[in-house]
């Protein structure tokens, strides 16, 4: 079993750094900063992500009868917005890529900054370090996703051919990480049944989506997309990061291992919800099609001013 654990660390590693490189690479960066400068969408990103997901998970805390490490699971998601795999959900309903890209960017460096000062405030008794939990955010969190974003930026070509290697790694490792969580901490999860740590993922998930989704309405269609799915998942690899170093208690891995079908779950039905939400493409593109032809049809037609006279008729 510790090989399998092992196994199930390095997996996890490398699936966030290849998963958020891979993002990265995607968008140039000024495609990036541009999205940065819309005043709206960062409030509410910073609102919903660092008020009000932690202000869901205290009030879940206090109202269920949640152990303690269960809690602290809880609580390391609730600071940790945004799934790696976020960017490949939002291209399912058409949402703004720009917007996705400058999502992950802004939340890996806000997790990073407000995870150490926020799960003092949180989990109670917690000892680490704030250097201790910040270290492992900043070196697999938010650097793989700058270094991806400057390779597209300075050398668009190697970003060309880097970014397909690395969607493959990320599609291969998923599949990897599924089956090590089952084998590993299966056993572990059936026995949180009946602990109120299922229903409390349950609940938090589904809210925080919910919640986003509400006050996202003001957004375009494809802004407020990638701020619910932004915040329907959540960063498993940024939790897991310090999660030892703040509770060496195996439940509180258990507790983010259980989010994961929860997750997938509850995006699955966002996303399908999203994607009704929004009109066929084809419908769009033939209203598009039918205002460029009223338009070429006005600009043929001339002012009646300067409409030429018909021959006066004979006779």
């Amino acid at each position: 079993m510790d090989l399998l654990e092992a196994a199930l660390s390095l997996c996890v590693v490398v699936f966030v750094v290849s998963s958020l490189a891979e993002a990265g690479l995607g968008v140039a960066p000024r495609a990036v900063l541009a999205p940065l400068r819309h005043g709206r969408f960062v409030v509410l990103t910073l609102i919903v992500g660092w008020l009000v997901c932690p202000a869901v998970a205290y009030l879940l805390v206090q109202a269920l009868p949640l152990a303690a490490p269960y809690a602290t699971g809880l609580t390391l998601l609730a600071l940790a917005p945004g799934a790696p795999f976020a960017p490949s959900l939002a291209r399912l309903v058409r949402a703004d890529s720009a917007y996705m890209a400058a999502f992950m960017l802004l939340t890996a460096a806000v997790t990073v900054v407000l995870m150490p000062v926020g799960v003092p405030l949180l989990i109670p008794g917690s000892a680490a370090a704030p250097g201790v939990i910040a270290r492992p955010l900043l070196l697999l969190v938010l650097l793989p996703l700058l270094a991806g974003v400057t390779i597209r930026g300075l050398r668009p070509g190697i970003a060309d051919r880097t970014r397909p290697l690395l969607a493959g790694v990320t599609r291969a490792l998923t599949l990897g990480l599924l089956v090590l969580l089952v084998v590993v901490h299966g056993h572990s999860v059936l026995e949180a049944v009946g602990s109120f740590a299922i229903l409390a993922m349950l609940i938090f998930v589904a809210g925080v989506t919910l919640v986003a989704y509400l006050l996202g309405a003001d957004l375009a269609d494809e802004q407020r997309s990638v701020l619910t799915i932004g915040m329907c998942t959540r960063n498993l690899g940024a939790a897991l990061a310090p999660a030892a170093a703040i509770d060496p208690d195996r439940r509180v891995i258990v507790m983010i291992v259980i989010a994961v079908p929860i997750m997938l779950v509850v995006a699955a039905v966002t996303v399908r919800m999203l994607a009704r939400a929004q009109p066929p493409v084809r419908d769009r593109v033939a209203a598009d099609g039918c205002r460029n032809r009223i338009a070429d049809a006005n600009a043929q037609v001339r002012p009646s001013g300067d409409a030429p006279h018909a021959p006066a008729a004979k006779g």
